[in-house]
């Protein structure tokens, strides 16, 4: 899964708009690891791919990849980034970093808002066919 991870942040944290709504750095593009999630400022977004079993062919993964986008500022940011990730990932092809992803489709998202953070946060998850 290292691939989807490499993939998913270097296209990510090479999309210039998405980089304006961060507020993203060339030392920082504010797209992080899961494991990093509360260690990093707001705006951020912290990946995770999550194994699934395939149900479409032998040599085809169908992981899920989940998206937490946490902002400091406001709901309003949050949803402005999250569109900006969905222009870049649903339904679409990607290729890149030895991997190919056949299709990335938009599963679902959560908005929630961390009271002990005081972040708003949004969850988003999308599933992958990819080789």
């Amino acid at each position: 899964m290292d691939g989807l991870y490499d993939l998913t942040f270097s296209l990510l944290a090479g999309d210039p708009t998405l980089q304006a709504l961060l507020g993203g750095s060339a030392s920082d593009r504010k797209v992080y690891p899961v494991e990093d999630l509360g260690r990093v400022a707001p705006p951020a977004i912290a990946v995770a791919v999550v194994a699934g079993p395939s149900d479409v062919a032998f040599g085809v993964d169908r992981p899920t990849l989940v998206l937490t986008i946490a902002s400091a500022v406001s709901a309003t940011e949050v949803v402005a980034i999250a569109s900006r990730v969905e222009a870049l990932l649903n339904r679409k092809r990607l290729a890149g970093n030895g991997r190919l992803v056949h299709l990335c489709l938009k599963d679902n998202d959560t908005d929630d808002f961390d009271p002990d953070a005081r972040e708003f946060v949004r969850d988003v998850r999308y599933r992958l066919i990819a080789q």
